[in-house]
């Protein structure tokens, strides 16, 4: 057995095939089919293998694994300055900083957005 532990799948139920599929980032192409989340998994760790033989037949290089990343809590982003000066503004008028308003509007819209697509 060849498999290699790093690599992850992403796992979606599919309406359309009443079952799971299992999808790796890391090899485009590499897919499998479940009735259930552990057997789309199990499918998909087999399929990983035989990427894996396939590339190191071939003397491709393996792709980096993704892993979980550190993130530091800032970014930096531009603005046009109409924009910013609205957020300012709004933020002077609620009493709370530009960043407390900024993070709410994004939580919110995230909210919305998680919300919608569960649906």
């Amino acid at each position: 057995m060849i498999m290699d532990p790093k690599y992850s799948f992403s796992l979606r139920y599919s309406e359309d095939d009443a079952g799971y599929i299992a999808v790796s980032t890391e090899f485009p192409g590499l897919s499998a089919f479940g009735e259930s989340p552990e057997e789309a998994i199990a499918e998909a760790k087999v399929a990983l293998e035989l990427f894996i033989e396939t590339y190191r037949e071939e003397n491709k290089p393996l792709p980096e694994p993704n892993v979980m990343k550190e993130h530091s809590g800032q970014i930096r982003i531009r603005l046009p300055k109409s924009l910013h000066q609205r957020l300012s503004l709004q933020a002077e008028e609620e009493g709370t900083s530009l960043n407390t308003l900024m993070i709410q509007y994004i939580s919110e819209g995230l909210t919305k957005k998680i919300v919608f697509t569960e649906e």
